[in-house]
């Protein structure tokens, strides 16, 4: 094929091959730019059923404006070859940049916002994926992240391909629904994601097998080798994340990948605030729900908790925020200044009675439900409010929400709806 010329296109080198077919880099001589053409492989027939499939996903995926989504240009036949004409990008798959080892936390956290930003502008479409993994992730020689291949792991469901030694590699990241033959959605990438961001963080993945019945095993039976192996020093929010987004139920899984970003997102802030060494290894940081606002202060009605350094055991008190049943405008003019207050009196004893604010290391603050009494449904994001104010200390850790009632089910309260007071400190 090199040194050939299909329609417009003189085609100038091979890029790569797989299960999907063969990829080239080529010139539009209409219009003057360098593209890549993706060929469905020769040994397959496709029905005019199957063409038809696939011109309908390809279109969809066309449909995708997104700086991290790899471009779709046009579909094209010729001499009965089917093939994708697509955004060239220079730069390196994710498979290639782990072959050198672990990527730094930093990087990975910014790649997989990146991927988890594309894939939520596909997923608001109806469009899944289907087929995320190492290979299918670019990052250019601006940093910055291409999903490849959008549209075409449905066709490669629906066509009779041959196996390949890519079989099992692609097995690795399939979600246990994906090989039982269920239903794919969202949460199916959500699972694929999960495992790209391990194997960034440890040049592995997290199931294992020598052959396709061995992987599918591991998938559906086994757990996934613990983080700590390869980072002892991961941080607990990074081990959450994780294990959420490689939950084999996916109702257990992160429902919506907007929900894993958020985490992720936090997450890097962190990062750019602290070391990796400095974040203690335990439940950690936030997102918006409703209030007793509860964090580990040295004074007060204390409970004594394990110091997360393995010294001295730390206290932690409760504060109890309570809306009365009284007007909005009266409501508003003594919670914000409560609010205001609180965060002033575990900021004070963060940043000025020594101890843990020396030692660089975060105070674990847990925000639980309030109790709005009111009939002003819009009170009920002030916790909200806390949250954001809480979440700029650099002393600070907020626990996520959804962290909160993981910790519930591990103590067997799994069908809590509402975080009260007393959850709230047994959480602590």
């Amino acid at each position: 094929m090199i040194g050939k010329s299909i329609l417009q296109y003189d085609i100038m080198e091979e890029l790569g091959r797989g299960g999907m077919g063969v990829v080239y880099r080529a010139h539009d001589t209409k219009l003057d730019r360098t593209v890549a053409l993706k060929f469905l492989p020769s040994h397959v027939n496709p029905t005019e059923h199957d063409i038809s499939r696939f011109t309908q996903e390809a279109k969809a995926a066309a449909a995708l404006n997104h700086p991290n989504v790899c471009t779709i240009y046009d579909i094209k036949e010729s001499d009965r070859l089917h093939f994708i004409v697509m955004e060239f990008v220079e730069g390196r798959t994710v498979r290639k940049m782990v072959a050198g080892g672990p990527l730094a936390l930093d990087d990975v956290l910014q790649y997989g916002l990146q991927v988890a930003d594309a894939l939520q502008e596909a997923h608001s479409r109806g469009i899944v994926h289907r087929d995320i993994k190492a290979d299918n992730i670019m990052v250019n020689t601006k940093n910055q992240v291409k999903v490849m291949d959008f549209g075409l792991a449905k066709l490669k469901g629906s066509l009779k391909l041959t196996r390949s030694s890519s079989t099992v590699g692609t097995l690795a990241y399939m979600a246990p629904e994906q090989i039982q033959g269920g239903e794919v959605d969202a949460r199916s990438d959500i699972f694929s994601l999960g495992i790209v961001l391990y194997e960034m963080l440890t040049a592995h993945t997290p199931f294992r097998g020598e052959h396709e019945a061995a992987m599918m095993y591991s998938i559906l039976n086994e757990e996934a080798e613990p983080l700590q192996k390869y980072l002892p020093d991961a941080p607990s929010e990074l081990l959450h994340v994780i294990n959420r987004a490689l939950e084999k139920n996916p109702d257990d899984r992160y429902q919506q990948v907007n929900e894993m970003a958020i985490d992720l997102r936090r997450m890097k802030k962190d990062s750019s605030k602290v070391s990796r060494r400095s974040i203690p290894a335990m439940p950690a940081a936030a997102d918006p729900g409703d209030v007793s606002a509860t964090g580990a202060v040295p004074a007060g009605n204390s409970a004594v908790s394990p110091s997360p350094s393995g010294g001295t055991p730390r206290k932690t008190t409760t504060v109890t925020l309570n809306i009365p049943a009284v007007g909005r405008g009266t409501v508003l003019k003594w919670v914000v200044p409560a609010v205001v207050v609180i965060a002033g009196v575990i900021g004070y004893f963060t940043m000025f009675t020594g101890g843990e604010a020396d030692t660089g290391q975060r105070i674990p603050v847990a925000v639980a439900d309030f109790q709005n009494q009111t009939k002003e449904d819009d009170l009920n994001g002030l916790s909200g409010m806390l949250i954001t104010s809480l979440e700029q200390s650099r002393r600070l850790s907020v626990m996520t929400r959804s962290r909160m009632f993981d910790v519930l089910k591990q103590l067997g309260k799994g069908g809590v709806s509402r975080i009260d007071e007393p959850l709230g400190r047994e959480i602590c």
